[in-house]
């Protein structure tokens, strides 16, 4: 028996959860001797895992309330391509990752259609803004996986079963045991020193954020060289934003390397440092127990209305979690080379600071199910097929 799965993720990290869902899908299907066909809008990851994507997911990587504007004709016509897809290709199952913004629309054109399962994976942040999402989207789905502790209350007032599963990225903690040969390793391979102080530095997976953020990290780091002996930098790039982070990159006045997703882990065990744009990578950097300083800055504009709108005090994950700034975080203003650079020394010169702040992290961690019995996915996908 073939049962079809269409899947939609919108950005670089949904990418990432989505080819771990496929893959689970997979082998759960597997075991009862079923096969499973996968269709959708996606990157490498699900697309390694067998899924067919029906145009380029970069089309949908398009992030705040200014920033959309140039790409709205676009995105109006991929929500219109990905329902008439869905309505045509008629699956069993459509599961939506994040994207709140262009999923919810497409789900809206689907509301009178009963023929498939539908489930969101990752759950919109009402307890942060919008909270009438909660009930709009109530309507939408049959079942919402959220990653934080406390988000189901918030939707199944409203009828909808939600389901906390942890975040699936906890999946990717690494083998601590294996951090000094994996660390010489690269380092080795890469031209590196013992003794280098080896800063990971995520400039982001759009465009738009490469060009905001990178080019203070270039100028914070190339202070911070006359500050912190032996100072070199591992630079994290996707295939979207490669090519401007490489001519930027060029700037930079201290030793670097760039490293590609395949890379990423052996960079994050021999990392001592990282400076990161704020989002999922920075979560990874927590889970290689490397301390870290957040960034992030938008479009004037596009701050002033989240400012605005957010109700909440904190942007990374771990620090909302554990309600405290465990780590750093410079946003919109405090995004600066001057500031980032002087945070930047104070972590690398303070062990103490750094060694509170790894710790302090593992317990946002656990919360989120890391050494949980049953990993995130394999939780996503019982719950999927339980309906």
């Amino acid at each position: 028996m073939t049962k079809k799965f269409f899947i939609i993720a919108g950005e670089a990290s949904g990418d990432v959860l989505g080819g771990k869902l496929i893959c689970e899908i997979k082998s759960q299907m597997l075991q009862q001797n079923e096969v499973a066909e996968f269709i959708g809008v996606g990157g490498e990851n699900m697309k390694a895992q067998g899924l067919k994507s029906i145009f380029s997911m970069s089309d949908l990587s398009v992030m705040g309330f200014v920033e959309i504007l140039p790409h709205l004709f676009t995105l109006l016509a991929r929500i219109k391509q990905t329902a008439d897809e869905i309505i045509a290709s008629k699956p069993d199952f459509i599961i939506t990752i994040d994207s709140p913004d262009f999923n919810f629309r497409v789900m809206e054109k689907l509301k009178k259609y009963k023929f498939a399962k539908k489930i969101h994976l990752i759950a919109p942040s009402v307890w942060a803004y919008r909270a009438k999402r909660a009930q709009k989207i109530s309507y939408l789905y049959d079942l919402l996986l959220t990653i934080l502790p406390f988000e189901p209350p918030y939707f199944t007032k409203y009828g909808l079963k939600a389901v906390f599963i942890g975040h699936p990225i906890i999946e990717n903690a690494p083998d601590m045991s294996k951090k000094n040969q994996i660390s010489q390793e690269f380092r080795q391979k890469n031209g590196f020193y013992e003794q280098d102080n080896l800063l990971y530095v995520t400039p982001g997976s759009r465009i738009g954020e490469v060009r905001k953020i990178f080019p203070e990290f270039i100028a914070a780091i190339n202070i911070l060289k006359t500050k912190i002996d032996n100072l070199s930098v591992i630079i994290a790039t996707v295939s979207k934003t490669q090519n401007i982070v490489e001519k930027m990159a060029k700037n930079l006045e201290v030793k670097y390397v760039l490293v590609s997703p395949n890379e990423k882990n052996q960079a994050l065990f021999a990392a001592d440092f990282s400076l990161a744009k704020s989002g999922t990578n920075a979560l990874e950097s927590s889970l290689y127990q490397v301390p870290m300083v957040v960034c992030y800055k938008v479009n004037f504009i596009t701050y002033v209305m989240a400012k605005i709108l957010l109700k909440i005090k904190f942007a990374n994950l771990i620090n909302l979690i554990m309600n405290k700034e465990i780590i750093p975080e410079l946003i919109q203003k405090n995004c600066t080379s001057e500031i980032i650079a002087r945070k930047c020394e104070e972590l690398m010169k303070n062990k103490t600071l750094a060694q509170l702040q790894i710790k302090n992290s593992k317990d946002g961690l656990k919360i989120l199910g890391l050494n949980a019995e049953i990993n995130p996915t394999k939780k996503a996908v019982h719950e999927i097929f339980a309906l």
